[in-house]
């Protein structure tokens, strides 16, 4: 695998750096969320993309980062009375 995907605590102001080949992504988006910026990053990088999943310009899969749920739901569960 040649790209790699990183989650950051920052908007990145370069999405891609092609020295390291690292896609960089806000930590708080939502799960779903992070493969359709994966994906559209690789469409403007010009790497064709399959129907699913996100590939590298190698045809390898990206490993995407695992996201936890409350780490971008931002919401406080309460218990109910």
């Amino acid at each position: 695998m040649c790209i790699r995907v990183q989650l950051t605590s920052a908007d990145p102001l370069i999405p891609y750096d092609p020295r390291r080949r690292l896609i960089s992504v806000p930590a708080l988006l939502p799960p779903e969320s992070v493969l359709i910026v994966v994906r559209a990053i690789l469409a403007e990088l010009a790497v064709p993309q399959p129907s699913a999943g996100a590939r590298c310009y190698c045809g390898e899969p990206v490993m995407l980062p695992r996201v936890s749920s409350h780490q971008s739901e931002g919401v406080v569960m309460r218990r109910g009375a």
